[in-house]
């Protein structure tokens, strides 16, 4: 992927949009239904290009995440700063695009399938090499629901942000976003169950996957950023030698006490060591699942854990699913 720089220009059309569009409780937050009596920021591109929006979830009553099927004649076009992170998902064929996240510019192929996320707070300018019309799926999700997320993992989401994407493969959530797709042409109350359990899932991915800590060590108390570091790869080198992985060995491998270590972890990477490794451990048994024919017992075992029932109770809380649907997904 090239990288280029480019000068963002306000966008006419999206000036003269925001102008004749007042904001109304139709674009606010739809994340617990909360209101203010000053307009909250725009929640969505529907007030901004509503000429574009071909199908919407508003009507369907999806509580955690919204969606929007858009088509975009105008190959030029500009996203404000929304209060929802946004992922969006190709459905039209291949084209070049010229985009800029934030601070970050991008130039590159866009094949159906790939996926952009544009974290909250932060605007888009999009320009595509030629004019044909550009056909895309938007899912908005509200950051309380990541917190949400990152709470039921014992994550300390003050602690991470969302990093901007461009054109990434990402089998697990294009999957989700086409279940969601379908579901957005199908108005009942299933699918809308449905739907808020697949975006439980697409945040859990996000911040799993897509989430990076602000800093290393923002307290007193925290671990040094040297060991840290080494801590972390005791931790992943034992298990990838398929080896336990004890908290008084690493702490002893940082030259630390255990309750030093214990407590100056957490601080600094905002989870527990248990929670980390665990999550190491998962990440692993996908890897696994995805790659792999082995028996999901055998998985188990491999990565460290004394049951097959334990190990997908846990792959369960994490991944929110099965590893078994987990495999048939991928």
């Amino acid at each position: 992927m090239s990288v280029t720089s480019i000068s963002v220009q306000p966008s006419a059309y999206l000036m003269q949009s925001t102008t004749i569009s007042p904001v109304t409780d139709r674009t606010g937050s739809f994340y617990g239904n909360r209101r203010s009596a000053i307009a909250p920021p725009l929640s969505d591109l529907s007030s901004v290009y509503p000429d574009a929006v071909t199908a919407s979830s508003e009507p369907l009553g999806w509580q955690n995440l919204r969606a929007l099927e858009m088509r975009q004649t105008a190959s030029e076009w500009t996203m404000p700063p929304l209060e929802n992170h946004c992922i969006i998902v190709q459905l039209g064929p291949s084209l070049d695009v010229t985009a800029r996240i934030g601070n970050q510019s991008f130039d590159q192929s866009l094949e159906p399938g790939t996926i952009t996320i544009v974290p909250a707070g932060l605007s888009m300018h999009w320009r595509q090499g030629d004019s044909a019309a550009n056909e895309t799926l938007h899912l908005y999700i509200h950051p309380e629901c990541l917190r949400t997320t990152a709470e039921s993992i014992d994550v300390d989401y003050g602690r991470i942000s969302i990093a901007p994407q461009f054109g990434i493969k990402d089998e697990h959530i294009h999957h989700i976003s086409m279940s969601l797709h379908h579901e957005l042409k199908d108005n009942n109350v299933i699918g809308r169950l449905y739907a808020d359990s697949l975006a439980k899932v697409l945040a859990m991915q996000l911040v799993r996957r897509y989430s990076y800590l602000k800093e290393l060590q923002i307290s007193h108390g925290g671990i040094a950023p040297g060991k840290l570091r080494k801590a972390i790869e005791f931790i992943n080198r034992n298990l990838d030698e398929e080896q336990a992985v004890g908290l008084s060995e690493i702490a002893n491998a940082v030259q630390i006490s255990y309750f030093r270590f214990s407590r100056g972890f957490k601080q600094s990477m905002g989870v527990s060591p248990n929670v980390y490794i665990t999550g190491q451990r998962i990440e692993r048994a996908k890897k696994l699942l995805s790659e792999t024919d082995l028996p999901i017992a055998d998985i188990a075992l491999r990565i460290g854990f004394a049951s097959q029932s334990h190990f997908t109770t846990t792959f369960r809380k994490l991944v929110w699913m099965t590893p078994k649907v987990f495999r048939e997904m991928i």
